[in-house]
């Protein structure tokens, strides 16, 4: 693949997200608000709470009853009959009723650990088809869609040992769970997010690996996510819902530092790609970095694009993760 690439010289903002204890915290917060039965005070989270792409506003979740059916009065109904020459009372056989099944339209999700400290999210919402969630986990926030029967499953990376996401609608229904995740000790992790579909990259250039050759993961070569054999490379996960407009995306890399077998680094850079749609436009990023052995950081990006005779060029963006110095275990 040929691309043109520069490091980035346009009008760029950026700042250490000092509210890192409320990327890991908000959660509680949050929780308070779609379980308000629960003996905690509801807590209000205002914008400026919340350094992300979008404002995340939840609603109390309250869940309406379904309205009951209306009865089918298609079929013919049997009357009781005088029999004229017994003179007597004929009763009709009447069929045992079908059991009605009930319906309940509260919102529940599931969460699974897996190896490789990845987590299955099951989420179940009869009363919402094809309808667009916010998944909010550790501060990273992404848009997903269920199917027509109102379920999904993701694979999210864990951000935190002790993981906790928040499942929450547009129309403010929603669930929380949480699951300990020990086996994240022996992984790197850094998410890039943002809103819209194709605005930033994340790219990993694993032990000096140059661009489009085996080492460099990035969302066209992703790396093999195999739980059964796990390898010591590197992997990308992204998520979000890009058929949604304006949806909350994310890319994680991840890797296993815990079970490297060679000395070496990975070097770790965005990428913004001057397009139709952000020519001349700001473009706002949130990056999320953690390691077993420091605290978890987190910087905002926001940035003024080229103008549109830059259409098909690519910044490069060096400052927004730290690389990764690995050493054999």
């Amino acid at each position: 693949m040929s691309r043109k690439k520069k490091f980035m010289t346009a009008a760029a903002t950026f700042s250490v997200a000092l509210g890192i204890g409320f990327v890991m915290q908000y959660g509680d917060a949050v929780a308070s608000r779609l379980q308000p039965d629960d003996g905690l005070a509801a807590t209000e989270i205002t914008p400026a709470d919340i350094m992300m792409p979008q404002e995340a506003r939840l609603a109390p979740s309250l869940v309406m009853p379904q309205a009951t059916p209306p009865l089918d009065i298609s079929v013919p109904v049997q009357l009781a009959a005088l029999d004229s020459a017994t003179e007597k009372l004929i009763i009709p056989e009447i069929a045992a009723p079908l059991a009605i099944p009930k319906q309940t339209c509260d919102v529940a999700v599931d969460a699974t650990v897996l190896p490789l400290a990845m987590v299955s999210l099951s989420v179940t919402a009869p009363c919402q088809p094809t309808a667009a969630m916010t998944i909010h986990h550790q501060g990273m926030m992404f848009t997903v869609s269920t199917d027509a029967a109102g379920t999904t499953d993701i694979l999210v990376p864990a951000m935190a040992e002790d993981a906790f996401f928040i499942v929450a609608f547009e129309n403010g229904g929603g669930a929380v769970t949480s699951v300990t995740v020990p086996e994240l000790v022996n992984f790197d992790r850094a998410a890039l997010q943002w809103q819209g579909v194709n605005a930033v990259q994340l790219h990993a250039l694993e032990f000096g690996a140059d661009y489009d050759t085996d080492g460099h993961v990035w969302s066209a070569s992703a790396g093999e996510l195999d739980f059964v054999t796990p390898s010591q490379a590197g992997f990308l996960v992204r998520l979000g819902d890009d058929t949604r407009d304006m949806p909350l995306m994310v890319e994680v890399y991840t890797f296993p530092t815990g079970i490297a077998s060679r000395d070496g680094s990975v070097a770790l850079s965005v990428e913004a790609e001057v397009t139709a749609e952000n020519c001349g436009r700001d473009v706002a990023a949130q990056s999320i970095q953690i390691d077993p052995s420091s605290t978890p950081t987190a910087i905002d990006l926001t940035m003024t694009m080229p103008e549109c005779d830059a259409i098909g060029e690519f910044l490069v963006l060096k400052n927004m993760f730290k690389d990764l110095t690995l050493a054999a275990k």
